[in-house]
């Protein structure tokens, strides 16, 4: 079924929304590797560090597929993400310290992308539908990580 005007939009923002998303997951991750000293830590956020990988690579293709754009979260914001998980995690590397981080981050993208969803009720199905089910991974993500904290 095609879809234009607002259902391609409501598409577009959902699949924008959920690229900007997995895309700070990805780099926050890598910060976070980058400090984790727990093997089963790890391997747990190196799963879903790829998963985002993947994520991303799905929604930068459907927005090609509908001419739009991939766009990142802005400079400054990456920045700033960067920059505080380098500051809070000077002294403290403690695995518990850096599943809240995780858990704090991966929550505030499942708001943005609850967000988008409750605005976007006449996007395509399909995506409406990938994108709740990547939320249920998301929460289940932040039900892992409580087992760290």
């Amino acid at each position: 079924m095609e879809y234009s005007g607002l259902g391609e939009r409501q598409t577009t923002a959902i699949l924008e929304s959920v690229y900007r998303n997995a895309r700070m997951a990805y780099k926050s991750t890598d910060e976070i590797l980058s400090r984790c000293r727990s093997r089963e830590f790890y391997g747990e956020l190196e799963k879903e560090r790829e998963r985002y990988k993947t994520v991303a690579a799905r929604a930068r293709r459907e927005l090609a597929r509908l001419g739009a754009h991939a766009y990142e979260a802005p400079l400054g914001v990456r920045a700033m993400v960067k920059t505080g998980i380098a500051m809070k995690t000077a002294k403290n590397r403690d695995t518990g310290y850096l599943a809240e981080i995780m858990y704090k981050g991966t929550n505030n993208g499942v708001i943005d992308m609850q967000r988008v969803l409750n605005r976007s009720r006449r996007a395509e199905p399909e995506i409406r539908e990938s994108a709740e089910k990547l939320l249920d991974r998301e929460r289940e993500f932040c039900e892992n990580l409580r087992k760290y904290l």
